[in-house]
């Protein structure tokens, strides 16, 4: 295995963890919680939520159906058309995380903001991050600000699907119309606005109106640089 090889698999166990732990809190589930129903020790889900290893094929399905997502989103970190039906991923795939990863365009948190909408992405990118996105125009943004921390720190790069929905209480790099640029987990409510809330308790949780904003893309993955 390379040493680009073996960076690449641990931006994706990354991924995974990331996926894992947000999938947990939604649902309530500390991690010992999940090892007692899913009858393993409480290290062998720890190793999961810290991105050491993925869990066994066996484990995938009984794991996902836990979650209340598909195996394919647990691993890959993608659905089909949002169905709730696990689906079994082969074991060959596992030792590399799944679908073949490429690389999509680095976007600074300003220059993202320059854009009002996808096709005025500017084409002077500050890199390219490796990913497991399926979407053609997936790109990566590097993160600024303290808004979302314990989860995702200054400096992390997010990947972003612009050609999916956003998911009610899942993250989104969203851009107002007043130019300014926000990672927050979105959820749209009955009334049809938009609440955006961080993860950091300093910073308030706003409802606004759906408007107001030039753009909200979908986060697919969380790559962190060390």
């Amino acid at each position: 295995m390379t040493p680009d090889t073996q960076e690449e698999n641990s931006e994706i166990l990354r991924a995974f963890s990331w996926r894992l732990q947000n999938c947990a809190s939604a649902k309530k589930l500390e991690q010992i919680d999940i090892a007692e129903k899913l009858g393993v020790s409480l290290s062998r889900v720890g190793n999961w939520f810290q991105g050491r290893n993925f869990p066994r094929r066996i484990e995938r399905p009984r794991l996902a159906n836990l979650l209340d997502i598909t195996v394919e989103y647990l691993i890959h970190g993608t659905a089909e058309n949002g169905r709730i039906t696990p689906v079994e991923v082969q074991e060959s795939q596992a030792s590399y995380g799944g679908p073949p990863v490429r690389d999509v365009p680095l976007i600074s948190w300003s220059h993202a903001g320059e854009a009002v909408v996808y096709e005025e992405m500017p084409r002077h990118f500050q890199g390219r991050v490796s990913t497991t996105s399926a979407d053609p125009r997936a790109f990566a943004v590097t993160v600024e600000g303290d808004s979302m921390e314990p989860k995702v720190f200054a400096g992390d790069r997010v990947v972003c699907e612009p050609t999916r929905q956003p998911i009610n209480g899942k993250p989104v790099v969203a851009k107002h119309r007043n130019e300014e640029v926000q990672l927050r987990l979105y959820h749209k409510l009955p009334n049809g606005r938009i609440r955006l809330a961080p993860l950091n308790p300093v910073y308030p949780t706003i409802e606004y109106e759906p408007d107001g904003f030039m753009w909200i893309y979908p986060v697919l993955e969380l790559v962190r640089r060390f």
